[in-house]
């Protein structure tokens, strides 16, 4: 069976978290003692902190990870969109629309998911939904592998720059297929935006098949 999706018992807490994560400073760790920081200190609010895991804004030590600080920014909805996404693979896989979906709906596929009762089940679909209530959603699905951060690992340059290590495939042409390996010096900077315009230009003008 697959790893069930974790529940909060306090799902009407969850805007409050994720404004008081776009408000405040990031923590070294994400742990009880700062949520009750952020004035949320009853003992059932430190089921917030796995919902925070599911959606990849802690990693398992509990330390926030770069989709936490893109949170932070002004689209921070269409992050969470994304977030939402990878953390719930299996769900989307199965209604790709799956943030438009009836509690039904959804509360069928975390059944499968799960030897627990409704009232958990219940809990799962409506962290899922308070989740979803505050991200938006594009038509392009996104992959179980896909990352807010920018992969691969930058490789540190003599100048304070990042420089990436792209392997890419052009198209074949006359029967041969050209490997490129490319690196490219760009600044340090956590916005994917930057990333995903020197990836187009490369596929627009490195990768197109001259014979298409």
């Amino acid at each position: 069976m697959a790893e069930a999706p974790v529940y909060t018992t306090v799902p009407g807490k969850i805007p409050t978290l994720l404004a008081k994560i776009r408000e405040s400073g990031v923590p070294t760790k994400a742990t009880y003692d700062w949520l009750k920081t952020l004035g949320l200190k009853s003992s059932n609010d430190r089921s917030l902190l796995p919902v925070l895991k599911q959606i990849g804004f802690i990693d398992g030590n509990q330390v926030p990870t770069p989709a936490w600080k893109q949170y932070r920014g002004a689209d921070h909805k269409a992050v969470l969109g994304r977030a939402i996404q990878v953390g719930y693979t299996d769900l989307f896989q199965t209604y790709p629309d799956a943030h438009s979906r009836s509690n039904t709906d959804i509360s069928h596929v975390f059944s499968t998911k799960s030897d627990a009762g409704k009232q958990a089940i219940d809990k799962m679909v409506s962290t899922f939904k308070n989740l979803v209530s505050l991200a938006e959603f594009s038509d392009v699905p996104v992959l179980a592998t896909d990352s807010l951060a920018p992969t691969p690992e930058p490789v540190p340059a003599a100048n304070g720059m990042s420089t990436p290590v792209v392997a890419l495939q052009a198209p074949a042409t006359n029967g041969l297929a050209v490997n490129i390996n490319i690196a490219l010096t760009l600044p340090e900077t956590s916005d994917e935006k930057v990333f995903a315009a020197f990836f187009k230009a490369m596929r627009e003008h490195l990768l197109t098949d001259p014979n298409a």
